[in-house]
C-alpha cells in the first residue's frame, strides 16, 4: 500500500512539471514588445498653509498681543475667512528675562497661528490686510492638491493608452498586431512642492509723474505649481 502511495505522489509530481515546462515553453516562444512611458501633469495647489506670528517683541511694548490677535481676527474677518474651520493656534508662549541687579521681570508672549486658505487670490487679500495691520510675520509653509487620487487615475488611462498606441504603431510597421498586456508596471512621482510666494509689482514705467502720484503698485501673487509624473512599464503580446 505505501509503494503505491509513493508511486501515485511520483507521477503527480511528474505532471506538474511537465505542465510547468510547458507554461515556461509558451512564456519563452510567444512573441512580445515592452513599452516604457510616462505622462506628466502640473496643477494648481488647493489648499494653502500660512503660518502666522505675533509677538509683543516686534512691537516694543507699544502694543499687547491681546490687542495684535483682535486686529488678525478682524483681518481674517474682512476677508471673510471661515475662522473656527481655517485658522489653528499652534503654540502660545513667552520668554521671560531678568534684568542684571533687578528682580523685574519683563514677558515676551507671542502666538503663532496656522491659517488653512484653498486659492492665491484669497491669500493675497489675507496678506495685504495683515500688513494693513502691521502684521507682516507671514510665512507660506504647505501647499497641497487634495485631488490627486483622481489625479493619479487620469494619468494611468492616460499612460496605458499612451503605451499602447505606440506599441501598435511598431507591431504595424512590421504587419503584426497589439495583443492583451502580459505584465504591467506602474509608478507615480511629485506632489511635494516647495512652498513659495512670487511677488510681482506693476509695471510704472513711461508714466509721467501725475500717473505715478495717483497711481497704487499692486503686489499679485504666484505660488508655483505641482508636478506629478505618472509611468508605466508594460508588456503586450504580439499577434
Amino acid at each position: 500500500m505505501k509503494s503505491r502511495f509513493t508511486i501515485v505522489a511520483l507521477i503527480a509530481t511528474a505532471l506538474l512539471l511537465i505542465g510547468a515546462d510547458k507554461a515556461v515553453a509558451q512564456t519563452t516562444t510567444q512573441p512580445y514588445i515592452d513599452m516604457s512611458t510616462s505622462v506628466q501633469r502640473e496643477v494648481t495647489p488647493d489648499e494653502l498653509y500660512l503660518k502666522i506670528v505675533i509677538s509683543e517683541s516686534d512691537y516694543k511694548g507699544k502694543k499687547t498681543l491681546e490687542e495684535m490677535q483682535e486686529a488678525m481676527l478682524g483681518a481674517l474677518k474682512t476677508c471673510r475667512i471661515d475662522i473656527p474651520e481655517c485658522l489653528t493656534i499652534n503654540y502660545m508662549g513667552s520668554d521671560v528675562s531678568y534684568k542684571t541687579f533687578s528682580k523685574s521681570i519683563k514677558p515676551k508672549t507671542q502666538a503663532t497661528y496656522m491659517l488653512k486658505l484653498y486659492d492665491a487670490a484669497i491669500m493675497q487679500q489675507v496678506i495685504a490686510a495683515l500688513e494693513e495691520r502691521q502684521i507682516s510675520n507671514i510665512d507660506l509653509t504647505k501647499v497641497k492638491y487634495t485631488k490627486e487620487k483622481e489625479l493619479k487615475n487620469e494619468m494611468a488611462v492616460e499612460a496605458m493608452q499612451q503605451a499602447k498606441s505606440e506599441a501598435g504603431v511598431l507591431a504595424g510597421a512590421i504587419g503584426q498586431e497589439v495583443g492583451k498586456a502580459i505584465s504591467i508596471n506602474s509608478w507615480m512621482n511629485g506632489g511635494e512642492a516647495q512652498p513659495r510666494i512670487y511677488k510681482a509689482r506693476a509695471n510704472y514705467a513711461m508714466v509721467d509723474d501725475a500717473v505715478m502720484e495717483s497711481a497704487q503698485p499692486s503686489t499679485q501673487f504666484n505660488i508655483g505649481k505641482i508636478t506629478y509624473s505618472f509611468g508605466v512599464n508594460v508588456r503586450f503580446e504580439l499577434k
